[in-house]
């Protein structure tokens, strides 16, 4: 197969994030340009370092494509449906970028000190400007979009980063947490399952869903 005439910095750092995701820092930037089609002179030539290839790819990604639904989210009818669709796809993000953010962290070679990238700050936004318009609709219980964009945003970072290093060892599965995390939102609706009984909290899923069968 023969290898592509020219390349531009997107695919590079497209193939580069891959890259990363799957085998880590200890990836290479031949490996990179293997998955390009192309020589490694050639990446090193939009990309002179292999610290400089991953801060790009790391800093430059683009909006995520949960921030690009955001607008089209509030002419759902059902608004636990909606924030329940939004918090799996957001998950979904955070379960590819958060090893990348650890190991961005942990190596001191490859942080950089900057200003945040201006897409994190639009992501910020892009979610507090849905939150505003539930509120304002009566969707949402939340008082301040701002706050409330930022308790959204930050709880499901934590459960992907608890994830992340306990390698799914907490009893509370997925769907249970988006489950409560939606009902911090929206009132809860009358008839509903009733609240987990305090004495069942500590005991492993698989029990409690033992003890409803029985």
């Amino acid at each position: 197969m023969s290898r592509p005439q020219s390349i531009t910095d997107d695919e590079i750092l497209a193939a580069a994030r891959a890259v990363f995701l799957d085998r880590g820092i200890a990836a290479t930037v031949e490996d990179v340009a293997a998955r390009c089609g192309v020589g490694e002179a050639t990446v090193f030539r939009h990309f002179p370092t292999k610290q400089a290839l991953f801060l790009a790819a790391m800093d430059t990604a683009g909006e995520p494509e949960w921030v690009q639904t955001l607008r089209e989210r509030t002419k759902g009818d059902d608004i636990r449906i909606t924030l329940t669709g939004l918090a799996k796809d957001i998950l979904g993000f955070g379960r590819k970028m958060i090893p990348l953010f650890v190991m961005k962290r942990s190596n001191p070679a490859m942080t950089d000190r900057g200003p945040p990238p201006a897409r994190l700050l639009g992501t910020l936004q892009g979610l507090t400007e849905f939150f505003q318009f539930e509120i304002r609709a009566g969707r949402i219980t939340a008082r301040d979009p701002r706050v409330a964009a930022r308790i959204w945003m930050g709880s499901l970072q934590h459960y992907v980063m608890f994830e992340f290093f306990t390698q799914s060892a907490d009893t509370l599965s997925t769907d249970e947490f988006i489950a409560g995390l939606v009902d911090m939102f929206v009132a809860p609706r009358r008839g509903g399952a009733p609240p987990v009984p305090a004495r069942e909290l500590n005991q492993p899923r698989h029990a409690r869903v033992r003890k409803k069968k029985e």
